[in-house]
């Protein structure tokens, strides 16, 4: 049985020191995976990472929903959707992550981190990797299977790489979305299977309409002559790229700046901020 509650009853009576990360394992704080779960062995994990603002979990829905079928396209067990809910509410405190990933081994690993500061608008610097042959899993499933991206990254001693495909469009970053600002106005690319449909990218879309922002989902090549140019996710919110395959960006300019405040004001309105 998982017993989470005790967290759930501590998060409410009043200020708590918090550890910087806790981590429970199908339940139990500092449990331990079995060597033998192929999660472990051959990454074959699911998982979804969300963000909390004052407690409250921001786009809780559009998160379990695309966990559920991450983990039906691996063919991978799942608990039902209203005990994965209550596991994670039962951990919700102050601003922090939560990182809710299922093992082919039919294991639960659920993290809880602080958010650094500064993590949200952070500059960030990114190199492209050519997207040559399709990857084994479709871009829209949030998997564990990431080594290739992540080497690259380090290979490039980059924050994140960008995924181009054959014709040099970029698809999405190893780890986020991208947004950028070309002759004056907001595009991103569209999503066409190859990259994951990331929460907050609808959430900077729905915001950026609301703020009466033009945002068009387009074709974006990686030699394009930005005006700007970020990264979107859960907890980047959205960052500026300040060096893009070695080539100086300017960062934060005018059109990023409004949408990320009109962001802010969503995640307000929506948490009951």
């Amino acid at each position: 049985m998982r017993s989470y509650a005790a967290h759930h009853h501590r998060a409410h009576e009043g200020p708590t020191v918090m550890s910087e990360s806790t981590i429970w394992v199908n339940g139990r704080e500092g449990g331990q995976i079995p060597g033998d779960d192929p999660g472990l062995l051959f990454g074959l994990t699911a998982f979804e990472t969300l963000r909390t603002y004052d407690g409250i979990p921001f786009r809780f829905e559009p998160h379990l929903l695309r966990l559920q079928r991450s983990a039906d396209a691996m063919g991978l067990s799942v608990p039902p959707i209203e005990q994965i809910r209550t596991e994670i509410l039962a951990v919700c405190q102050g601003n922090v992550s939560i990182r809710y990933t299922v093992t082919a081994g039919g294991n639960i690993i659920l993290q809880r981190s602080l958010i650094p500061a500064g993590t949200a608008g952070r500059h960030v610097r990114v190199s492209s990797l050519s997207w040559v042959n399709p990857p084994s899993l479709p871009g829209a499933v949030k998997h564990g299977c990431r080594a290739a991206w992540l080497l690259a990254a380090r290979k490039a001693q980059v924050d994140e790489v960008l995924l181009v495909d054959p014709n040099g469009h970029i698809l999405e970053a190893n780890r986020s979305n991208v947004f950028a600002v070309v002759d004056g106005r907001l595009v991103t690319p569209p999503l066409d299977g190859r990259q994951l449909a990331g929460v907050t990218r609808e959430a900077l879309m729905d915001a950026a309409n609301a703020a009466q922002i033009d945002v068009v989902e387009t074709a974006l090549h990686v030699e394009s002559d930005f005006d700007e140019l970020y990264l979107a996710s859960t907890l980047k919110e959205l960052s500026p790229v300040v060096e893009c395959n070695g080539r100086a960006l300017s960062g934060h300019g005018p059109i990023g700046a409004e949408l990320h405040g009109a962001f802010r004001r969503l995640v307000d309105a929506e948490c009951g901020l």
